[in-house]
């Protein structure tokens, strides 16, 4: 088993800046769990002023961060699902695109230079991110919109191939400007999630709504080889594949939230998964690596439900430690985050509502970063015995 499997997602810079937890410590908590691996959330438009100038304060903080972690031997993958927009566009920055237009020096065009010189940046200012992985859910509207489309009515998003044409694009320059940056760095891909037509996806609707990974990864596949976009060759692309496993139900269950009543891990969970690495094959990358950077169970502080799905995550990662194209699977996510958002009055308009609170494997530093049942879990199928509430209390305490 590659000692990488285990992992965990959450944005530390933000808590450290929101909360004053320290983020580096955190990463004992990471540790604590048995994992040796870290998703970290380095946004682009937060770290730098512009594609080529630093910001010398969020600079050292993630170098604090990836200092640490370097210390603890965790591998961290960065990603950045934020970038810079050029003059002539509606936005400055965000998760928006200009128009998709080829000529040179159009508002695309200068989009695309933009993404590469900011990677590139990036990517030397931290040698320590040994993966970058480039984009998040791009196949979802609310990450990947015309410029201007949230401050509009959202009636005119992007259709999914629209999407598609512009997920590539920016994959190829994302990577090229990785490789200027850090030869020594390895590129993933952006990050399908499930497929639905309310959020931006056209997959068949009486198909399970996780198949749209291996739909979307399909899409990017068959443009990347039909000789009309950058190059043929999926190296100059990515190194690594990522994607969002979620696990939901398959049963109608009218109005219910997708993350809530979900069904156990089984085949159905690695069938997901499997057919998103049989469409790598067809391509001729079944060599590649796979990164799960996002999967994890929200309980919204249901005791019982807490306790189901700390089982169900145990069951998940079972199953995914045996898909051998598997590297890691990212448990999302390390904290809980009520009391943040409670304290500034603004929990109910979090994206996600309730639901999305609740993901986390240790409870809020403001509320004793106590471990969860999931943490439990996780610990039991690492092995670690470290003292998790031990550790949890004195994170707590440090950001008091």
């Amino acid at each position: 088993m590659d000692s990488r499997f285990y992992g965990v997602g959450e944005p530390l810079i933000q808590r450290e800046k929101d909360q004053g937890i320290d983020a580096a410590a955190a990463l004992d908590l990471v540790k604590g769990l048995g994992c040796n691996a870290y998703r970290s959330w380095m946004h682009i438009t937060e770290i730098l002023a512009d594609p080529e100038t630093p910001i010398p304060e969020e600079v050292e903080r993630h170098r604090r961060l990836l200092d640490r972690a370097a210390e603890l031997d965790i591998e961290v993958t960065g990603m950045s699902h934020e970038w810079f927009l050029p003059e002539g566009c509606l936005q400055k920055s965000g998760h928006a695109m200009p128009a998709r237009d080829l000529t040179e020096g159009s508002l695309y065009m200068q989009a695309l230079e933009m993404l590469e010189r900011s990677w590139c940046t990036m990517a030397s200012l931290f040698p320590q991110v040994s993966l970058w992985e480039v984009g998040n859910e791009w196949n979802l509207d609310a990450f990947l919109h015309p410029d201007g489309f949230l401050a509009s009515d959202m009636s005119a998003p992007f259709t999914a191939d629209e999407k598609m044409d512009i997920a590539v694009d920016m994959m190829y320059f994302s990577a090229r400007g990785i490789r200027k940056g850090n030869p020594n760095a390895r590129v993933a891909s952006f990050s399908p999630a499930l497929s639905t037509p309310g959020l931006g996806g056209d997959m068949p609707d009486f198909l399970p709504v996780m198949y749209g990974v291996a739909w979307t990864l399909d899409k990017v596949y068959s443009r990347i080889k039909n000789g009309q976009f950058w190059s043929t060759d999926t190296d100059d692309y990515f190194d690594l594949l990522a994607w969002h496993p979620y696990v939901f139900t398959n049963r109608e269950v009218p109005d219910a939230d997708l993350f809530l009543d979900v069904d156990e891990p089984d085949q159905l969970w690695k069938s997901y998964n499997d057919a998103a690495y049989k469409v790598m094959k067809k391509y001729g990358d079944g060599h590649k690596q796979v990164l799960l950077t996002e999967s994890g169970f929200t309980d919204c502080g249901n005791p019982e439900w807490e306790k189901r799905y700390a089982g169900y995550n145990k069951k998940m990662l079972e199953i995914a430690r045996e898909l051998p194209y598997v590297r890691t699977l990212h448990n999302f996510r390390l904290l809980n985050e009520n009391a943040m958002l409670q304290r500034a009055g603004i929990e109910d308009n979090q994206i996600g509502g309730l639901t999305e609170v609740y993901f986390g494997i240790f409870t809020d530093p403001e509320e004793g970063c106590r471990p969860r049942a999931r943490a439990k879990a996780i610990q039991e199928m690492t092995g670690s015995t470290a003292d998790l509430d031990a550790l949890g209390a004195k994170l707590a305490l440090a950001g008091r």
